[in-house]
């Protein structure tokens, strides 16, 4: 901001700022973004707060009207009787004196400003302009693939069995023991084999077990050892079943915590994350690696806190240091780079005035440590910026926008995109997706209210389980894939009637005075022939529900067709 200008004042102002994109780069070229303007006031427009100066340019002759925030005065001189006294001053030199070499004093101006972009922190980077035409990945694509010790075939599979193939079983036997432990310290009756399939399960028996979930014993050293054996059993069951694919992704994924007081404190929990751009943004951010082609989870590891997080190997890299510690490793990277840009050339491929068309790109490669790297930008709607050990800049699958015409048609645009865009965007939403299924359509974390908070977080992880089964189920049997809502049900029918300890569906005795009278078993019937009702419906828990406020808990309850045998478990 220059005040005080008056007519004949020499100014200067950013080329872009004044010509606009287009306009800069005609006249600049590639150097637009970093180029300026030079100038005289030629006239006054307004008075008052209203005032404007008319300004011409001397690179493109042409004539703007601009505010004198947007003008600064020029370096060189000030005025125009400023530069005809530098003249004169200039000729009253001594003849027999070489003339002053102002070159020296002007050589960072006119040195091209992109140069100096493609060194950032002394890592020099050349622009290929024919692009990248070999991909350093030289492996075999592979699929995803399963160790299961399953006996039947995969059309025989049910919802149960794959569940059962991703959660750890053999430590749910220990976890029973601590849980039953907890209830007899409230003076409540253990869980005996088959509960909810021999006796039902009552809205009361159902959150006392809910209270005294116990997963493991609390450590004094530890703050996160309520949770910790829950996650390492995950971790091992994934490491024990799966075998990914060619492709993982890394992301965070959120679960959902508010403390009793209805604000945003830790309360109780070791530590509470906060990020604003999440449906769901404060709670415990659990950092993932899943599948790039079915999206089932690899591995999770919750963030406990900057103090702890400082201390791991890999923690807040630079995007270019971990793509050649990656590959020091086996690992080749692609990934999106943001804010860790250290010695990646960020300035110099977010210039706008390189792109003339959505789908442009441009592609720098470099050398550190016998690891060749590829920066890569590409313009859709803003520019991205990519790292990457490899891919290819040949055209990959493009682009497709969908939008609507104003007589309600569908018009499809395609985007080019190159080979190494394509491929990064095919896998990089996996777990987006992963976690929209467990929270927007599964949503165990809402329907199992608890003030524990390591209990959200068991919830969090059963939710993961539960998509994990669902993506298994869906990827080996094509033709019937079921949907969440689907497989979440017919599941949940399974766990209620299962036969772990061999024990059949037995009769519960009725909620009348009559006296019971001797009747046949009652055969099992087919889990589809269940209706799933809620148990809002039954007289008797909707008032005694009803008056607990602020804590709702979602059941069902599953009633054979001609008979009145109630069960009740939760959802």
């Amino acid at each position: 901001m220059a005040p005080g200008l008056k007519v004949g004042d020499l100014v200067k102002a950013k080329a872009v700022n004044v010509l606009g994109n287009r306009r800069a780069g005609d006249v600049f070229g590639p150097w637009a973004a970093k180029s300026e303007l030079h100038g005289s006031v030629i006239e006054c427009v307004g008075v008052g707060r209203m005032r404007k100066l008319k300004v011409k340019w001397n690179e493109c002759d042409d004539i703007s009207i601009l505010s004198a925030r947007s003008l600064e005065l020029d370096d060189l001189c000030t005025s125009v009787e400023a530069v005809e006294e530098s003249t004169d001053s200039e000729s009253s030199i001594d003849e027999a004196g070489d003339s002053m070499d102002y070159s020296e004093g002007r050589q960072g101006d006119l040195e091209e400003p992109g140069v100096s972009q493609l060194r950032p922190h002394g890592t020099e980077w050349l622009v290929e302009t024919e692009g990248i035409q070999i991909d350093y990945y030289d492996g075999a694509k592979s699929n995803l693939d399963f160790i299961w010790t399953f006996d039947n075939p995969v059309e025989q599979r049910s919802p149960l069995e794959y569940f059962c193939a991703m959660f750890p079983m053999v430590e749910a036997a220990f976890w029973i023991e601590k849980t039953n432990a907890r209830l007899a310290e409230m003076k409540r009756k253990p869980l005996p084999p088959a509960f909810g399939t021999r006796f039902g399960m009552g809205i009361r028996r159902f959150e006392n077990i809910l209270r005294c979930l116990s997963f493991g014993d609390e450590d004094c050293n530890d703050p996160w050892s309520p949770i910790r054996p829950f996650m390492d059993a995950l971790n091992n069951r994934r490491q024990q079943v799966i075998n990914p694919s060619h492709m993982i992704v890394e992301d965070e994924l959120m679960s959902s915590w508010i403390s009793r007081k209805q604000d945003r404190t830790a309360d109780g929990i070791p530590h509470l994350t906060k990020i604003i751009r999440k449906p769901k943004g404060v709670g415990t951010e659990i950092k993932c690696v899943s599948d790039g082609l079915v999206g089932i989870m690899l591995r999770i590891e919750i963030c406990e806190g900057k103090e702890a997080e400082s201390k791991k190997k890999w923690s807040h890299l630079p995007a270019v240091t971990t793509a050649v510690e990656l590959k020091k490793c086996g690992l080749l990277f692609t990934g999106v780079v943001k804010t860790a840009s250290r010695e990646f050339p960020k300035e110099y491929l977010n210039d706008a005035c390189k792109y003339r068309h959505k789908g442009d790109h441009i592609c720098l490669t470099t050398i550190i440590d016998n690891c060749n790297l590829i920066a890569l930008g590409w313009k859709d709607k803003t520019i991205k910026s990519f790292v990457s050990t490899c891919g290819t800049t040949q055209p990959g699958e493009p682009h497709k926008k969908h939008r609507y015409s104003k007589e309600g048609d569908i018009i499809t645009t395609e985007i080019p995109r190159p080979q190494l865009v394509s491929q990064y965007f095919s896998a990089s939403s996996k777990i987006d997706v992963h976690n929209h299924l467990r929270q927007g359509l599964l949503n165990i974390e809402d329907a199992w209210g608890t003030q524990t908070w390591w209990h959200r977080l068991a919830a969090t992880f059963i939710g993961i389980t539960v998509i994990d089964a669902m993506l298994a189920y869906n990827y080996e049997r094509r033709v019937d894939a079921k949907s969440v809502e689907d497989f979440a049900n017919d599941l949940a029918l399974s766990l209620i009637f299962n036969k772990f300890d061999g024990y059949e569906l037995v009769s519960r005795r009725r909620l009348s005075d009559e006296p019971i009278a001797a009747e046949p078993p009652i055969p099992v019937v087919p889990f589809e022939t269940h209706p799933l009702k809620s148990l809002l419906t039954l007289p008797k828990y909707k008032k005694n529900i009803g008056q607990r406020k602020g804590h709702v808990v979602n059941v069902m309850f599953v009633q054979p067709r001609g008979n009145d045998t109630m069960l009740t478990t939760s959802v």
